[in-house]
């Protein structure tokens, strides 16, 4: 077998392996996706909180499974990562979220490349812009593109599958990228959610995050114009 043949093999049995997965929770579940999709579209946080913990120590589980999914489909999974810190604590609801941000983030980025890898390559070999682009596409880049909170995954993954980072670089940095934006947004979500008890915190936090970033945004600009 050869190495394009064995590689096909294992994305074919990804595919059946997640489909056979998909449907055994609809077998189990058969309202999981209609209520998970019902809470979700309609912002109810506090009825998403109450779903996700009735499931007890399984929580954790569909939790990850959640925000892997979403992430892995191009959807927005800060409802999943607002509730977290309510549910399991702010300490386990950031480790929880991470894991799954993570993982999503993977899978989503490998699919991309694999799906556009032929034709990603034709396009930045015409493109001088998008050589360019592909120069900065450094663990540093895709790091700090991470590490921003609440940007949309999707932008910096389908940049990064369209540039020539390594899987082994990409996952280096959106594993440590990941971890300050999921801080921010478990954190805030969490005092957001229980404003009267911890509004004082809110606020240093915010003006934390912006002095931090805005210091961050300040640097580059500086060495941009130097």
């Amino acid at each position: 077998m050869t190495d394009k043949t064995l590689g096909w093999t294992l994305r074919i049995c990804g595919v059946v392996g997640v489909a056979l997965v998909l449907w055994a929770i609809q077998l189990i579940l058969p309202d999981f996706y209609s209520t998970m999709w019902r809470l979700t579209v309609q912002g109810d946080l506090d009825g998403l909180t109450d779903y996700i913990a009735s499931f007890g120590y399984a929580a954790i589980v569909v939790s990850i499974f959640m925000i892997a999914f979403v992430n892995a489909i191009g959807i927005p999974s800060i409802p999943f990562l607002t509730v977290n810190g309510i549910i399991f604590g702010l300490g386990p609801g950031i480790i929880i979220s991470w894991v799954g941000e993570v993982i999503g983030i993977e899978i989503s980025f490998r699919l991309t490349r694999t799906l556009l890898r032929n034709q990603a390559k034709k396009v930045i070999c015409k493109s001088d812009m998008l050589e360019k682009l592909d120069s900065y596409s450094c663990i540093r880049t895709i790091l700090l593109g991470r590490a921003i909170p609440y940007s949309p995954n999707v932008v910096v993954t389908a940049f990064s599958a369209l540039s020539h980072i390594s899987y082994k670089d990409h996952f280096i940095a959106n594993a440590i990228g990941k971890m300050p934006a999921v801080v921010v947004e478990v954190w805030l979500g969490h005092d957001l959610l229980r404003i009267q008890e911890h509004w004082v915190r809110l606020l240093v936090l915010i003006v934390a995050v912006a002095a931090v970033y805005g210091f961050i945004w300040w640097r580059r600009r500086q060495s941009t114009i130097r």
